[in-house]
């Protein structure tokens, strides 16, 4: 006899379309199962009325002098005045600024709201490398590390979600350049935001600054795998 109508039913049973069709049957054996279609939301629902948020590099000799003024009104507020050693070193790390477009004034040079550098020690100086403990550095090279800083806020913009927009740009480019440790140390004031980072500290309390009397930084750091692992399960 021959088995090819069997073998026919046997792949007809396994048919995937089949068993869409039994699916539906059992469901609902009168009514057509009707597939919700994915619509994108607006991301003008989402928008600030008055403007968004842009994060763009900083890399003209304009936008340090704008980047130069934005530290002296933030750093003003909270007694710090940078020594020139530090805008010196400026030129050796990468700047990141987060500019506020206004609504319609898209082809207007935005102002710089907030920024933060970052430097691989390779091609730059590494300015308090000292206060860590060298065990820190144990079998790395200086071209897998990052010192990261220079957060700097406006604190005309604080209540426009700046805080957590600079944190989101800051959080995309250590993921972008997936350094094996990250170092920084902020100022008392920034604390809250790198730690919001998922940072650890070396000690339990804020050490004096070398190159700014008076003020106090905590010594942070992080190996991107502690980092990345909530994220790469």
């Amino acid at each position: 006899m021959d088995s090819q109508p069997n073998l026919t039913r046997e792949r007809s049973a396994l048919n995937p379309e089949g068993l869409l069709n039994t699916a539906r049957s059992a469901a609902a054996p009168n009514k057509p199962v009707n597939f919700k279609v994915f619509t994108p939301p607006d991301p003008a629902a989402y928008a600030d009325e008055e403007g968004r948020f842009e994060v763009r590099p900083i890399g003209t000799a304009q936008g340090m002098r704008e980047l130069a003024r934005l530290h002296r009104r933030s750093w003003g507020g909270v007694g710090i005045i940078e020594k020139r050693v530090l805008t010196q070193l400026w030129p050796m790390a990468l700047h990141l600024g987060l500019y506020w477009i206004r609504r319609g004034e898209d082809d207007k040079r935005p102002p710089v709201v907030g920024a933060f550098w970052a430097r691989c020690l390779a091609e730059a100086s590494l300015t308090v490398g000292h206060l860590y403990p060298a065990s820190l550095f144990k079998g790395l090279s200086a071209s897998e590390i990052f010192e990261f800083g220079g957060l700097v806020i406006d604190p005309a913009m604080q209540k426009r979600g700046l805080a957590k927009a600079l944190a989101d740009g800051a959080r995309l480019f250590i993921f972008s350049r997936r350094p094996a440790l990250l170092i920084t140390n902020p100022v008392e004031a920034l604390y809250p935001i790198y730690k919001s980072f998922g940072l650890k500290t070396v000690g339990d309390k804020p050490v004096d600054y070398p190159y700014l009397p008076g003020a106090k930084v905590w010594l942070m750091y992080a190996r991107f795998r502690d980092l990345a692992g909530p994220y790469y399960m």
